[in-house]
């Protein structure tokens, strides 16, 4: 899913773009080609994966407006401010009287139950736990990476 070069173009985005905002040259520039990632079922936007501040970002853009619809990382050095990380569980099965509600987002789940910011990184920009089923504890899934997607629904109504 995320895109492997790192171009030293790159190098001077100092955070992480705003969902929804212009996304700049310099992350138009550190592209690799025509390089494409999956946003939405089938729905590709244009891509790239930088590094800022010590973590590898995915970003994309819709090509006809240019504003970020996509930023994702995979990356063990995102810890968000209540400590979420790459590899951490979280308990995902319903208890009595607090069910946890898990939507699907392209091979995640993803629930505003398991959200966080980032604040020193992306400000109050809330990022996603991406999560996979743990098949051996059926209780706890596990964090596979962060997302903030203009694609993402968590609940009944779209968030664009």
């Amino acid at each position: 899913m995320a895109a492997t070069s790192v171009s030293r173009a790159a190098a001077q985005v100092v955070s992480p773009p705003v969902l929804g905002s212009r996304v700049s040259e310099q992350v138009i520039a550190a592209r690799s080609g025509d390089q494409q990632c999956l946003t939405d079922i089938d729905h590709h936007d244009p891509c790239t994966s930088i590094k800022i501040k010590n973590v590898l970002f995915t970003i994309a853009w819709d090509a006809d407006t240019r504003t970020v619809s996509y930023l994702f990382t995979e990356d063990h050095h995102f810890v968000t401010d209540s400590e979420l990380g790459i590899g951490g569980s979280c308990n995902v099965a319903p208890k009595v009287g607090d069910p946890v509600a898990l939507f699907p987002y392209l091979d995640w789940l993803v629930t505003p139950k398991w959200a966080d910011t980032r604040r020193d990184l992306s400000g109050d920009a809330l990022w996603y736990a991406a999560l996979q089923k743990d098949a051996t504890h059926p209780r706890y899934a596990r964090i596979t990476g962060f997302v903030q997607s203009r694609f993402l629904r968590t609940d009944a109504k779209e968030q664009h």
